[in-house]
């Protein structure tokens, strides 16, 4: 059972908590340094391995959003990258993962220029482009790359809706700056609920398959996490509470899944800096969902 100051976390606590554990698929390090200074309009959460970075509550400057935005997502994207290289084994793959590497260098050198202070009011509009610019031929990359995957021309390790799923978060994201220049910072309610309970059910659905067969129970819960989502998701209830309390239940869930896994109390392929990619994509699913109109 968890205890007082401890996120340890049990099987039944896991089954049961109401809540889809998160996965990774291997090893990969954390992308930058630990963000050391402040950026005005932008906040940190802290609760796992890394940091969440947000819009201030309240903000209504697209260039504090404009930051925000950046710094979450060029993580993210950067992430999305090193989880291709680390599933493309082998040299007879050697050609894609170079590719990607390139990728993950170009989003790694992106998120830098933000934490460093080097964008601002000045010229946040033409950073906000060349991060479009950036993000434009890697959605290219993964849609190429799950149409291999699904003819049999790519044998990687990677699935073809992990693809997918990456994918339409990187579109959704250059959308999202090219908003933000136009001025406009508002979430459109139905809009986010539709794309973070497709996100989230997709979540518990890559669990079922990457968790130890001999984990049955948890691999039931992931199952039936997916299908409460998709419920979520295909008929969005008219209050915002059903929506936003699942999401909640699950960012405690990863909060305390990820230390689990640490320990190795859960049988499978699962890493938790990989669980912890998840989790900030939860707590950026929560944000959103509290801001949109």
């Amino acid at each position: 059972m968890e205890t007082q100051g401890s996120f340890r976390v049990s099987r039944r606590r896991i089954v049961f908590g109401g809540g889809a554990l998160l996965v990774g698929t291997a090893l990969v390090a954390p992308a930058f340094d630990v963000f050391g200074h402040d950026l005005p309009g932008v906040m940190k959460k802290d609760g796992g391995l890394k940091q969440v970075f947000l819009p201030e509550q309240g903000a209504e400057d697209p260039v504090a959003h404009s930051l925000a935005e950046n710094l979450f997502w060029t993580d993210i994207l950067a992430e999305h990258a090193a989880f291709f290289a680390m599933l493309m084994p082998g040299p007879e793959l050697a050609a894609q993962r170079s590719r990607v590497e390139k990728f993950q260098a170009q989003f790694k050198t992106q998120f830098e220029k933000v934490r460093d202070g080097g964008v601002s009011e000045d010229n946040y509009l033409a950073f906000n482009e060349s991060t479009v610019e950036m993000v434009k031929p890697f959605v290219e990359f993964k849609h190429e790359m799950r149409k291999a995957q699904e003819s049999g021309q790519l044998k990687s390790l990677v699935w073809p809706l992990f693809f997918d799923h990456t994918a339409r978060e990187a579109e959704r994201f250059g959308k999202r700056l090219e908003q933000l220049s136009g001025g406009n910072v508002e979430i459109e309610r139905g809009e986010a609920v539709k794309f973070w309970t497709r996100i989230m059910g997709e979540h518990a659905d890559f669990v079922a398959h990457l968790l130890d067969p001999e984990e049955a129970a948890l691999i039931k819960k992931a199952m039936e996490t997916s299908d409460a989502f998709e419920k979520l998701h295909d008929s969005p209830p008219p209050s915002k509470q059903p929506v936003e309390q699942a999401v909640q239940e699950i960012i405690d869930f990863k909060t305390a899944a990820v230390k689990g896994i640490e320990t190795g109390e859960i049988k499978s392929i699962i890493h938790p800096l990989l669980a912890d990619h998840v989790r900030r994509e939860a707590v950026k699913c929560a944000d959103e969902l509290k801001r949109a109109a």
